[in-house]
């Protein structure tokens, strides 16, 4: 590998033994095979700062830094020097310590080994034969798999909602179809749903990337596009262990917003449309005896006058 990998000095050091070959390249970092005590790890070493096209925006760190001392939250506050060190560091601890949180609790996470500098050394994930996992997002599905798949993402969402935690950046480029099942990555962005009021709305993003990008292989998951919604009802009232399945959101919500009103109006032409149209229909009589089947078919006959009329 070339000198500029971000890894060669842990070579050098004796932290690993040989790095292999790139793996993937996102926005925030870049993921390296590499290779220590005979065993085949991810290496994932985080951009700087400025070099990153995610923005550590105000709606995901919220509360994170409530447990520093009142002069590193100043620092960080006002981006000193210091202070950016401290952000740097929190960055990449927080996504250490979420993966540690989510991979004990059983969440299909990689498992992190150990945080060195700025490079994260976790499990790499395999796919079937033995290969790295290919992404979720680069793969083709029938509408059978594709349903599957969303409920078992949908699974593991709510067990990392288990954890207090949302993932905060959930898409089909952040699931990789390990051996075991689809499984979560890239969490350094993961909101604490305890201190961060925008929890719920993170969650059902979240949840919505996964759905609408699985609905294109069936259409009929579009009802669950807003499961997110429903489930972080239950995380506030704590009834997760009811949340066995994706729930369509409610019927207010579908309703509501200018789109909900121009639906029902829709709506509603169509039904005095259809009546207007049976109306017709029945004034014109029933129709001429077809055949079905080699049997004739035909409107109903005059009424019976034999059978007893209903009591009034």
């Amino acid at each position: 590998m070339s000198k500029d990998d971000g890894l060669s000095h842990l070579v050098e050091e004796g932290i690993i033994d040989a790095v292999h070959s790139r793996l993937m390249s996102g926005k925030e970092a870049t993921v390296y095979i590499v290779e220590r005590g005979g065993h085949l790890a991810a290496a994932k070493v985080y951009r700087a700062r400025d070099d990153r096209t995610f923005k550590n925006v105000s709606s995901y760190v919220e509360g994170r830094n409530q447990t520093r001392n009142s002069r590193d939250r100043r620092a960080m506050g006002k981006k000193s020097t210091y202070g950016r060190e401290l952000l740097e560091e929190g960055w990449q601890d927080t996504e250490f310590r979420a993966l540690r949180a989510a991979f004990d609790a059983g969440v299909r996470v990689p498992e992190p080994f150990f945080l060195h500098d700025n490079v994260l050394f976790m499990e790499l994930l395999v796919g079937e034969e033995g290969a790295p996992a290919p992404r979720l997002a680069d793969l083709q599905f029938t509408p059978e798999q594709a349903t599957q798949l969303h409920l078992e993402v949908f699974l593991q969402v709510r067990r990392l909602l288990e954890t207090g935690q949302v993932h905060a950046d959930l898409s089909a480029y952040n699931i990789l179809m390990a051996a075991h099942g689809p499984t979560l990555i890239d969490l350094p962005q993961v909101v604490d749903v305890a201190r961060n009021a925008n929890a719920g709305q993170i969650l059902r993003r979240d949840l919505r990337n996964v759905t609408e990008h699985l609905a294109r292989f069936d259409a009929r998951l579009l009802r669950f596009a807003d499961c997110g919604e429903a489930l972080f009802g239950h995380c506030v009232h704590g009834t997760l262990d009811l949340a066995t399945v994706p729930e369509e959101r409610s019927p207010q919500s579908r309703r509501g917003g200018r789109r909900g009103r121009d639906a029902e109006r829709g709506r509603a032409g169509r039904e005095k449309s259809q009546h207007a149209e049976a109306s017709r229909f029945k004034a014109a009589g029933p129709p001429a005896a077809v055949r079905r089947e080699g049997r004739p078919v035909s409107g109903p006959g005059p009424r019976d006058d034999r059978r007893p009329s209903r009591r009034r």
